[in-house]
């Protein structure tokens, strides 16, 4: 009948989003710990089959050796290939896509729309500070490369980030708090409603003491009036 198999579910995918220094790697690294998801980070495909000397391997790396841009359906391909070896189903893609044309192209060729964009929201001052930190102050070497990465992501990943935010899709974090605060934040965004509402009335009746549950203890003074009013 209308039944779909194992093969033909489409999996849970959510795009993680937000600047450099935002937090995103920190934050998919505790999703994956409490929630069970596999984190792929599109920049890391690309590194590993670099480093392993395959002929896609070499290609990509003439073309980033040479500034231009990896096609979008070369990273997809690791992309889908990541996902149907890890046996998972629900996945945090990290750092893809990074503008328009991989968004649509992601949708095209796989047919998965994401269940959800996950934003980190941070002020770019904050952001440029973890980052030089970081790099333990070599502020000369880096401070242009960094503002151009910030540069890049508000001219080519935030109109994805718009783009999902017309649709519903994009939640939202702020990502200038402390790790701990943010990921109290991610938490509330990926545990299932009818969980909160269970950990909600726990918490009430917490807060209840004995005797509003089940009335005031009972003594023998209480005895006697109920004998005395049965009679």
């Amino acid at each position: 009948m209308g039944t779909v198999s194992d093969a033909e579910k489409k999996p849970a995918v959510i795009f993680v989003l937000g600047g450099p220094g935002s937090g995103k790697g920190t934050q998919c690294a505790n999703v994956v710990e409490h929630f069970g998801y596999t984190h792929l980070s599109a920049g890391d495909l690309l590194r590993a089959e670099i480093k392993s000397g395959s002929e896609n391997g070499t290609m990509i790396q003439n073309m980033i050796k040479e500034g231009k841009i990896v096609p979008s359906e070369v990273t997809i391909k690791l992309l889908q290939k990541a996902m149907q070896e890890s046996g998972n189903d629900k996945f945090l893609i990290d750092g893809f896509p990074r503008n328009e044309e991989n968004r649509a192209a992601f949708e095209a060729v796989t047919k998965i729309e994401p269940a959800f964009v996950l934003f980190f929201n941070c002020p770019e001052e904050e952001m440029e500070r973890r980052i030089l930190s970081r790099n333990q102050g070599r502020e000369d070497d880096n401070i242009e490369t960094i503002r151009k990465r910030f540069n890049v992501f508000l001219e080519s990943s935030l109109p994805v980030v718009e783009y999902y935010e017309s649709k519903g899709k994009v939640r939202k974090v702020d990502a200038a708090k402390s790790v701990e605060e943010v990921f109290e934040a991610v938490k509330a965004i990926f545990t299932p409603k009818e969980e909160k509402v269970k950990h909600h009335s726990y918490a009430i009746s917490e807060e209840l003491s004995f005797s509003d549950i089940y009335g005031p203890p009972v003594t023998e003074t209480s005895l006697e009036h109920n004998k005395k009013v049965a009679v």
